[in-house]
Order: C-alpha cells, then sequence, then structure tokens
C-alpha cells in the first residue's frame, strides 16, 4: 500500500467515526463516543456572531430515560457538570459563548460529560439490578436449602489469586456450589464469565451455577455463560437446585 493509498483509508475511516449534520436549529457533529446503549455521542453547535454554543440538546437524558433512569441521570449529571466546569440546567450539558479557537475543546468536554453521565447512570443501575437480583436469589436458595447450608455474599479466591465475590455459596456434603444471579446486561454477563472463568481453572473448583430470569432473553450471551457454568432460570422447580447439588455432592 502506497503512501497516498494509506491516507486516504485512514481518511475514509475518520469520515466514519465523525460525521455533520445540519439543520435550522444547527450543526450536529457526531462523536465516536458512545452511550451504553450502543449509539454515538452527539453534539450540537448553533453560532451567533462569531462565537459558539455547544450542547448535547439533552440526547444524554433521553438515553437514561428510556433506560428508566431519567430522575437519576440528572442527579449524576449535575455532579459531572459541575466537577468538569460544564452548563447543565435541568435536561442538557452545555457550554456558552465559545470563541472558535476553543471549539473543539468544548465539544469534546460536552460530549464527554454526556456519555459519562449516562455510563455512570447505567453502572449504577445495574448495581442496583444486581444486587437486587442476588437478594432474590439468596431468598429461594433459603427455601430450597438449610440455612446452614448457605452464605450470602461469600468469596472464593481463583486461579489468578483474585478474591471474586460470589452472590450466594452453597455447601452440600463438603461441595461448594457458586451461585450467582446474571442479568442480561452485558457488564453482568462479563463479571460473571470473567469469575466462573477463573475459578474453573482450580484444581477442585467449586461447581457454578448462573441463575438467569429468562434463558431465551439472553440470547448469544447464553452460550458465553454456559461455557464455565451451568445455566438455569430463577423460577426453575426445586428439583433443578437440588439435581445440580446433587452434581456437585
Amino acid at each position: 500500500m502506497n503512501a497516498e493509498t494509506y491516507q486516504e483509508v485512514v481518511r475514509a475511516a475518520a469520515a466514519q467515526l465523525i460525521s455533520l449534520e445540519h439543520d435550522k436549529r444547527g450543526t450536529y457533529v457526531r462523536t465516536p463516543l458512545q452511550y451504553a446503549d450502543g449509539s454515538y455521542v452527539v453534539v450540537r453547535v448553533d453560532h451567533g456572531g462569531g462565537e459558539f454554543f455547544v450542547s448535547d440538546f439533552g440526547s444524554g437524558f433521553e438515553t437514561a430515560q428510556m433506560m428508566g433512569a431519567g430522575t437519576a441521570y440528572k442527579r449524576i449529571a449535575r455532579a459531572i457538570a459541575e466537577a468538569s466546569g460544564v452548563g447543565f440546567d435541568t435536561h442538557a450539558f452545555s457550554i456558552l459563548t465559545v470563541p472558535a479557537d476553543q471549539l473543539p475543546g468544548a465539544i469534546a468536554a460536552v460530549a464527554n460529560c454526556s456519555q459519562e453521565a449516562v455510563n455512570v447512570t447505567v453502572m449504577r443501575m445495574t448495581e442496583k439490578a444486581s444486587q437486587d437480583d442476588s437478594e432474590a436469589l439468596f431468598d429461594r436458595l433459603a427455601t430450597i436449602f438449610t440455612p446452614k447450608a448457605i452464605a450470602r455474599d461469600a468469596h472464593i479466591l481463583g486461579a489468578s489469586n483474585t478474591q471474586w465475590h460470589i452472590g450466594s455459596l452453597v455447601t452440600v456434603q463438603g461441595r461448594q456450589i457458586a451461585f450467582e444471579a446474571v442479568s442480561k446486561h452485558p457488564v453482568s454477563i462479563v463479571n460473571a464469565a470473567t469469575k466462573f472463568s477463573d475459578i474453573a481453572r482450580l484444581d477442585k473448583a467449586p461447581a457454578r451455577v448462573s441463575v438467569v430470569g429468562n434463558k431465551r432473553d439472553m440470547g448469544t450471551y447464553l452460550g458465553v455463560l454456559s461455557y464455565n457454568s451451568s445455566v438455569i432460570e430463577q423460577a426453575a422447580g426445586d428439583h433443578v437446585y437440588h439435581r445440580l447439588a446433587g452434581f456437585a455432592a
């Protein structure tokens, strides 16, 4: 590949990462940054005189609201705006009166704040949902096994010497079964798959069970989980849980 072709390939790639659209309200800059749902962060630039107004026009808030986290987003966004020196009203991040030579930095600042606010909001949501699911799983296990057999919030040292948190650890006839509540959110999937992969490499590895709400909803993530753990639904009959405990014993 000669230098001219190489440069054209790079230009084409860059053009796919950053694009512009114009309408009466201003120019929309699609950045390479992505929200937690996979959509790109878009910043709107308006101008008046020789200065510019930069805003995410509430797109971060709308993204969070579609995930049912609009209220939490506002609280998190205000804190991020204050720390970054960027403005935030009830919905949008913005920077007023930006001179032309500071426009690139203003676009980057608004885009980064908008992305961070959405992603932190989603992370907090995931943590809360994970905690709720873990508590529900523990309560279910308590109806199936004797209380003495179940440990809540246990820890297992993996083959990498990493200490992993386990939502519920059941001990049956000297064998341990690690039960983990897993949602279909990628963060939850990666967390469960990583810890179970490390634990599975132990010489006397505990049995591992990923407990999901609905297997069909997991899509291709089901294969990721099943590689190093048994996957069952929380609503599965008691005999399913007993069978897994029997295999472990």
